[in-house]
């Protein structure tokens, strides 16, 4: 039996009865071009390798913010010049201030690190293999203007550190070498380089 169109059907709850009215054809048809547009969105810019409409897929987009995020970092790290520090900071408030920093969550540090400064998606803090350098005023300058390319942002988020707040979080960093942490993220022979912190900065 062919179904009545906008018919009360017969159940009932707390003295509503339902209404099963047909939808309007604009809204139906409306629909089904929205589901029509998703397809070709989806052809377009996930699927074809040069997209019909428009300058560039997604990944390209991906790519370009990559490359203009490392371009922004290394004109900061140029405008800045290397930091000038005399030595690391030793004492206990310090040292517990650049932790708060770095396990806080403002700044996500311990997130890619560990807390025990391990490494997970960054690498391992506590070994004497780095990439940037290990100096003080090396670890201070990697923090300023992170690695955007490698998934590092300044400051590991948006969140700025002024230079007594970077001394402390490096100074932190470089108490913990030798710690030892347990299941550290092995180290990238292709990368990673010995390297002493008594050394001056060679601007690896």
């Amino acid at each position: 039996m062919t179904r009545k169109r906008d018919e009360l059907l017969g159940h009932e709850a707390d003295g509503i009865r339902e209404f099963d009215n047909d939808l309007p054809r604009w809204w139906l048809y409306g629909f089904y071009v929205t589901i029509a547009i998703s397809v070709l969105y989806l052809v377009n810019f996930h699927v074809l390798p040069t997209p019909l409409v428009g300058t560039a897929s997604i990944a390209a987009e991906y790519e370009a913010d990559v490359r203009a995020a490392a371009e922004a970092a290394d004109a900061r790290r140029a405008a800045a010049g290397p930091t000038a520090v005399a030595a690391a900071l030793t004492d206990a408030a310090s040292l517990e201030k650049g932790r708060a920093i770095f396990e806080g969550e403002s700044n996500v540090c311990a997130s890619c690190h560990r807390p025990d400064l391990g490494g997970l998606v960054g690498p391992d803090l506590t070994d004497d293999l780095w990439l940037h350098g290990c100096s003080v005023g090396e670890v201070m300058e990697s923090i300023r203007t992170g690695y955007p390319t490698r998934g590092m942002l300044p400051y590991g988020t948006a969140a700025v550190l002024d230079d007594e707040q970077l001394l402390q979080v490096a100074s932190y960093i470089l108490s913990k070498r030798g710690s030892a942490p347990e299941s550290p993220k092995p180290p990238d022979p292709e990368r990673d380089k010995a390297c002493d912190p008594s050394v001056a900065p060679s601007g690896q």
